[in-house]
């Protein structure tokens, strides 16, 4: 199946892709401690039932991943996007800041997909005992997964269309291979990085690590995952500075370029920072690293001899935000 195939089942009807590269279980009275100054978004007054999506920051305020934090009564599942050693990361955090009834488990063996689209809903419905519109956003249900003993559906996403995220303890080829005629029914399909990219850039979701190559969180504007506002102390916190250049959506008829030179009038204003694939009829996207007053939608520049034009996000108008659940 093509990118674009791919993108338009993420937009029009589902597309499902694995999610994350370890999950942890933490537990121990001093897990709300230590899950508070790793996590970026504050987790302090997240209940049990509930899920938070966020950015992780080193101590200099770097990106080092996204992580999604399924919360229980008495442990926390930590599925990390981008992190082989999340679980030795957490332990040493935990060693030096003196938490020491804290337990980090790695789950092996199971799997982790996300479902998302205008009728990603539909692909989910019926896992649950309950009416799949009760399901609120952030919040999870246990389900019944064959061949799992464990097994949640939490409703959350990172493309702007409905969204869910199934966890269990299976491979997440078993996974697959349980939604694959679920998929088919509505039309949907798997879909790969590339379509996956170009859908969450539209709408503003983090892209790690290629969004925040050699620029900050503000610049990248991802604040809004990265715990801009919290007051209190946390890994990162304290690096957030009044940007000069930010990230801008951009436009153009054919494919862009990275790190290809933005000019208005001759003159050069940033540079081409991440590059999302040309969907059939949509023409080409990215996102440009701009220098203030530049840095903002409604702009006609030019890249590679070509105009372009800076746009507001979301560059698109999801599907979801119109049609009802059920």
């Amino acid at each position: 199946m093509s990118t674009s195939s791919e993108y338009f089942s993420l937009r029009r009807t589902a597309g499902a892709y694995a999610r994350g590269t370890t999950i942890h279980s933490i537990g121990g009275a001093g897990r709300g401690a230590l899950l508070s100054h790793v996590i970026a978004r504050p987790t302090e007054f997240a209940q049990p039932g509930s899920v938070v999506d966020s950015l992780v920051l080193d101590d200099d305020g770097r990106v080092v991943d996204f992580v999604l934090a399924v919360l229980d009564e008495d442990r926390t599942l930590v599925i990390s996007e981008h992190r082989p050693d999340a679980g030795e990361d957490m332990r040493a955090v935990a060693l030096s800041l003196g938490i020491h009834d804290v337990t980090v488990d790695v789950l092996t063996g199971w799997g982790v997909l996300a479902i998302e689209g205008p009728r990603s809903w539909e692909v989910v419905g019926g896992l649950a005992a309950d009416d799949i519109a009760t399901l609120l956003l952030n919040e999870w249900q246990p389900v019944e997964i064959p061949g799992a003993s464990v097994a949640l559906l939490a409703r959350t996403g990172t493309t702007a269309e409905y969204g869910y995220v199934v966890v269990a303890n299976v491979g997440p080829g078993v996974l697959m291979d349980v939604f694959r005629p679920r998929l088919a029914q509505v039309g949907g399909a798997f879909v790969g990085p590339e379509a996956l990219l170009r859908a969450r850039i539209e709408v503003n979701h983090p892209v790690v690590p290629d969004q925040f190559d050699g620029i900050t969180v503000p610049e990248a504007g991802a604040g809004w995952a990265a715990g801009v506002g919290r007051e209190d102390p946390y890994r990162g916190a304290g690096h957030a500075v009044p940007p000069e250049r930010r990230l801008v959506a951009v436009r153009a008829t054919r494919s862009l370029e990275r790190g290809s030179a933005v000019e208005a009038g001759g003159v050069t204003v940033g540079r081409i920072h991440l590059c999302a694939a040309d969907i059939d009829g949509e023409g080409g996207y990215a996102l440009a690293l701009l220098d203030t007053p530049f840095d903002v939608p409604g702009l006609e520049l030019t890249a590679d001899g070509r105009t372009i034009r800076t746009v507001s996000r979301p560059a698109v108008q999801p599907v979801s935000w119109t049609e009802t659940i059920g």
